[in-house]
């Protein structure tokens, strides 16, 4: 018994020292940049890295479920206000959506909705891959103006 129970209290420990130092991966460098490809206009990022090296990200694209009176997609924004450096080269954050009037409107109740992940790997100062996972959350159709 008291074996068992020095292995837990000593992979406990480890995890103890192990964890914290994972969870505060440094990144490479400052990624803050407007960031796109240019084979594929009209959509991009704006990654904002702080001194503190927390991270808002907002991706400006186009919904092609909706669009408007001129057949246009209309924009759709989706923003990342925060994450975790999983590595000096990795970014991962919960991906929102927001909607409501602006706020300076009376009344103004805006809504933000967690709706995916986006995962920026980057493979060097100005290069790097955007990746996402974007869904409904449970219960909110795929219509909603909130997705």
């Amino acid at each position: 018994m008291e074996i068992a129970m020095l292995r837990t209290l000593a992979l406990s420990a480890l995890l103890a020292f192990a964890l914290p130092a994972a969870a505060q991966s440094v990144p490479a460098t400052n990624y803050t940049d407007m960031w796109w490809n240019p084979a594929e206009s009209g959509w991009g990022i704006s990654f904002a890295q702080h001194a503190s090296n927390q991270v808002f990200a907002v991706w400006y694209t186009y919904d092609p479920r909706e669009t408007t009176a001129t057949g246009r997609a209309k924009p759709l924004w989706f923003v990342v206000p925060g994450g975790t450096w999983t590595s000096p080269t990795r970014f991962t954050g919960t991906a929102f959506v927001t909607n409501g009037v602006p706020f300076n409107v009376a009344g103004s109740n805006p809504r933000s909705t967690a709706v995916g992940t986006f995962t920026f790997e980057f493979s060097g100062a100005s290069a790097g891959t955007f990746t996402y996972t974007v869904a409904p959350p449970p219960g909110l159709a795929s219509n909603d103006p909130a997705f």
